[in-house]
């Protein structure tokens, strides 16, 4: 790849002395370009990557689980346990709406019968409904080392027979990818299954005067081959353990700033290659303000993403995480606040994008998002966080209705109305400030007061 240095190209032309013309020099200055890079990328199994590096990619995909069947199967087989596992595998974009295409029904039973452990998968990947004709997947006697999680509150956790998923991979149409689905029972009732990918790809690349080490491959997503803007990039400069950290930054559609340039990536549907480019688009400007408010200190760190990349606020040095700061150039595009946390005065908030609707935890399918923060060339965005807040209830929705002695969950977040942003955090720099958590009272139509409580940031 060529240096950064200035590189100049001379030319000269020369006339005749007949003809009375002085010699003229014209001389032509090209400034340095950064370029584009091609590195190869070798196939490692995920199981044999390090821990500390790896740890990530061993997730997968999760899909949580019930204790009822699925309306849309068609025909499940008769199950040697009274209390089967059912559940979707959902592959489509996250940020989408599911694809027939790309939903994969499953069941788990318990060959033994039922409280002696969930030994059988039947998962329907011949799409038709049917979960009696795909064969039955057994659980590993011997899982790759580091297949199972070390995690504490586990009731069960069994690692079985492994899928050949079938994807669209470039030109070359659809590919079987290869997955592990690994069962977690965990000790409160939680279910679920995730299908881990099982091979990963790695090198050493160089690019911007400075050497990364890469992988690539799947984490907590997988909807397709190594090509998809949601798949796994973990870029680490060579030397440092932890690769750069910032929400968003470890995905393959991230774009990442060194030394005052924009870089994308991008790979092949096989993941053997990885291909970095400078952005050469437009820039624009991104400021907090303080909205009128008589404060002096605030600066904010974090992410932002846009509807195709994600991108840092604040300059990355040796920390792997985005420094504070008031003002940074952006390439220009329309914004949500990925995650961000703003020193406002004493006070620190962490901010995210809303994810949950009303009456729906978590719910992003097919959900339109604000992409309200427009950076563009000609005018600063200022950010002062100056609109009136609302509480949005994830639980219960408006029109839930509670019986007599049933038992109602609420959860309720603070979000901004008009950017769609929720706050997760609320601390004081000074200690003696107690807790900004607000409290909560459940009162009936009446006024009757029914339940109070401290409802934490989350």
């Amino acid at each position: 790849m060529a240096g950064r240095g200035n590189n100049h190209m001379r030319f000269a032309m020369r006339v005749l002395p007949s003809l009375r013309i002085v010699a003229v020099v014209v001389v032509f200055a090209q400034v340095a370009r950064a370029e584009e890079g091609v590195f190869p990328l070798e196939e490692v199994s995920v199981f044999d990557l390090p821990k500390e590096a790896g740890q990530q990619f061993l997730i997968g995909q999760r899909s949580a689980c019930g204790d009822k069947p699925d309306p849309n199967v068609a025909v499940y087989p008769k199950f040697a346990s009274s209390q089967p596992i059912y559940g979707t595998a959902d592959f489509s974009d996250p940020m989408g709406s599911p694809e027939d295409g790309k939903l994969y029904r499953f069941a788990l039973d318990e060959s033994a019968g039922t409280g002696k452990g969930y030994d059988r998968l039947r998962f329907d990947l011949n799409h038709d409904l049917n979960l009696t004709n795909d064969g039955v997947l057994t659980v590993q006697k011997n899982p790759p080392a580091n297949a199972m999680l070390g995690y504490s509150n586990l009731k069960q956790q069994a690692c079985f027979e492994n899928l050949a998923i079938p994807f669209v991979c470039g030109s070359q149409g659809e590919r079987p990818l290869e997955m592990m689905p690994r069962l977690t029972v965990s000790s409160n009732g939680y279910k679920g299954l995730s299908l881990v990918t099982t091979k990963a790809r790695k090198s050493r690349i160089a690019f911007a005067g400075q050497k990364c080490d890469v992988l690539l491959g799947h984490c907590y997503i997988a909807s397709g081959w190594f090509d998809q803007p949601w798949t796994a990039l973990h870029l680490t400069p060579a030397g440092n353990s932890q690769p750069w950290n910032w929400w968003g930054g470890d995905r393959l559609n991230a774009m990442h700033k060194i030394d005052g340039t924009f870089y994308a990536f991008s790979a092949t549907p096989t993941g053997d290659k990885l291909i970095v480019r400078p952005y050469e688009g437009p820039l624009g400007t991104f400021e907090v303000g303080a909205g009128g408010r008589d404060i002096s200190q605030f600066e904010i760190t974090g992410s932002l993403r846009s509807e195709k990349t994600a991108v840092a606020v604040g300059d990355i040095s040796d920390d792997p995480r985005p420094a504070y700061t008031r003002s940074c150039r952006l390439p220009v595009g329309n914004y949500l606040f990925e995650y961000v946390t703003l020193q406002y005065g004493t006070l620190r908030i962490g901010i995210s994008m809303n994810y949950h609707a009303d009456g729906r935890r978590q719910h992003l399918k097919g959900r339109q998002l604000v992409y309200g923060i427009a950076i563009r060339e000609d005018k600063p965005f200022v950010s002062d966080f100056s609109n009136k807040p609302d509480v949005l209830f994830a639980s219960p929705a408006r029109d839930h209705r509670v019986k007599v002695g049933e038992e109602l969950t609420v959860a309720a977040v603070l979000i901004d109305p008009v950017q769609d942003f929720m706050i997760r955090d609320f601390s004081a720099a000074n200690e003696q400030s107690g807790s900004l958590d607000p409290k909560v009272t459940v009162a009936r139509a009446n006024g009757e007061i029914v339940a109070q409580g401290v409802m934490p940031f989350g």
